[in-house]
């Protein structure tokens, strides 16, 4: 049932996405480091795709890992102010996980539904060097924020659970 619902859910985003898709999106890629994701739920490290849709909502991929576990998810995130100011939000996403060793280890899959708060952080820089031993040049980060919040997780094998998460993600 919850297969059929998601696969619907993405069926009528897509085709209502689809109007507006050349006109006011593009991708953008985020990093995030912290304890636990709204994204996947297994995940200390995260590289996502986004999809910018418009100011409040995105769509996106991605992946995440932890010592001992790892997992890839696709998913949609609204804010409710919007992504430019700290805000609420809304995270929906499903997402594959494998836990354990390669010995000893299994997969868990299911639906994640996470809400949270977004704290922007301003005028935040990172440094690099075009060539090695070149000049140290600086840039400010497109977005720089804190999420904490927490993710209710519903398995395929019907448990489920609640998981803090706090973390700090970042777009260049």
């Amino acid at each position: 049932m919850i297969r059929r619902l998601i696969i619907l859910l993405l069926i009528v985003s897509g085709l209502h996405a689809e109007a507006d898709i050349k006109s006011n999106t593009k991708w953008e890629t985020s990093v995030s480091y912290g304890f636990l994701s709204e994204k996947t739920p297994v995940s200390m490290l995260g590289v996502s795709k986004l999809l910018d849709y418009d100011k409040n909502s995105e769509f996106y991929a991605t992946l995440g890992t932890m010592l001992f576990g790892s997992g890839v998810g696709l998913g949609y995130k609204y804010y409710f102010i919007d992504k430019s100011n700290s805000s609420i939000f809304l995270n929906v996403s499903y997402h594959f996980s494998y836990l354990g060793t390669a010995d000893d280890g299994f997969v868990a899959h299911g639906l994640n539904v996470s809400p949270g708060y977004c704290l922007l952080q301003k005028n935040k820089t990172y440094t690099y060097r075009e060539t090695f031993a070149g000049e140290l040049k600086s840039k400010n980060y497109k977005k720089s924020s804190i999420n904490i919040g927490i993710s209710f997780i519903y398995l395929a094998d019907k448990s489920g659970g609640l998981m803090p998460f706090i973390n700090w993600q970042y777009i260049r």
